[in-house]
């Protein structure tokens, strides 16, 4: 399908299987540029101490040599303990070059665990889709990108460079451990600017990753309704459930006006039952309302019981619309329904109290 009908923001479950098959947006420049800052950053504060330690260890190295016969041995136990050693050294900098790779790729996507892109597909061996990727509009930005960093970089040596010509020239006539010391000066200097440079190009390219991403993930409107489908259910399939719920709630609720003291109508909109069992509850409890044919239904049943049927407009009203099925009256209705139910007591001769 065209990418131009796709114009419908990707659902959250459409962003989670694309997570799931390792369809992130990510830029591998950003976390290449931020690893050679960090190791950069980290070689100009701890390198002096590290080029000490390395300087100590070889001086040691030599210093303690041993004398005589060698075996094989000795020869182990050296190199080991001196690849150790350096090791540690360069600890900090393996170190903190992994946290700054795994730290800039789960701030991109997040922890994404997916073996999916790795697996082998046979639609990506079919030769012409491979041949539109490569005229496509990401390889021509791929290739742009390439180019830009090239000459950007090549830019700034040659600048850096420019600039500092005299000043190389004379480090030849100068001593040779300030010449040294002046060398890594530079050195450090011109790949911070080239590193600064990268940095800019991969947040670039990020967004640009990011604003792709997202065109990859766009929806039709009809992808967006069958998503919705799956995610919420059908709307038919619910409505139906919620028509067959308030069936069997109707019915329970038919079930209940047989054993009611006594239905209010208004008389013909609007009906409701109540009933009082003064060991159970405070007050007498709505166990059946309606309006129109629900409430004619009540009638029937009512009369077709014998539970009195009384015509109160507005108390009817007022009972239907402020209290739910299975709740107690409040307490501002408490005069009218006794009244109703005194009356209601007297006709039928039953003895009981409000």
């Amino acid at each position: 399908m065209a990418l131009e009908d796709r114009t419908e923001p990707a659902t959250p479950r459409r962003r989670q299987e694309a997570r799931q098959e390792g369809q992130v947006a990510r830029s591998v420049e950003l976390c290449s540029a931020l690893v050679l800052l960090s190791a950069l950053l980290i070689i100009k504060f701890l390198g002096p101490s590290m080029l000490d330690r390395l300087r100590a260890l070889a001086i040691e190295s030599f210093t303690h040599f041993p004398k005589g016969e060698i075996s094989i041995g000795d020869i182990t136990n050296g190199l080991v303990r001196i690849l150790l050693e350096v090791g540690v050294v360069f600890l900090p900098i393996v170190l903190g070059v992994a946290v700054v790779g795994f730290v800039s790729s789960a701030l991109q996507v997040g922890l994404v665990m997916s073996g999916k892109a790795l697996q082998l597909k046979g639609e990506r061996l079919n030769p012409i889709p491979g041949i539109a990727r490569m005229f496509s509009v990401r390889a021509w930005v791929e290739c742009a990108k390439s180019i830009a960093k090239v000459a950007i970089v090549g830019y700034i040596v040659y600048s850096f460079l420019r600039d500092r010509y005299t000043e190389i020239a004379g480090l030849a006539r100068g001593n040779y451990l300030a010449a040294c010391s002046e060398i890594g000066r530079l050195t450090w200097e011109l790949l911070f600017r080239a590193g600064i440079a990268l940095l800019v190009i991969a947040i670039l390219d990020y967004m640009f990753q990011r604003s792709q991403h997202e065109k990859l993930l766009r929806m039709t409107k009809q992808e967006v309704k069958e998503d919705l489908k799956r995610t919420e259910g059908d709307p038919l399939v619910k409505s139906r459930i919620r028509q067959r719920q308030r069936s069997i709630a109707q019915r329970r609720m038919m079930q209940e006006v047989p054993k009611a003291d006594v239905v209010v109508t208004n008389p013909t909109h609007y009906a409701v039952a109540l009933k009082y069992e003064a060991e159970k509850h405070a007050a007498p409890v709505v166990v059946a309302k309606g309006q129109r044919l629900i409430a004619q239904r009540i009638r029937e049943i009512a009369e077709a019981n014998n539970v009195p049927i009384v015509e109160n407009v507005q108390l009817a009203r007022t009972l239907y619309a402020s209290v739910e099925i299975g709740d107690e009256i409040p307490a501002e209705l408490y005069q009218a329904v006794a009244e109703i139910l005194a009356y209601v007591y007297k006709l039928s001769r039953k003895v009981g109290r409000f």
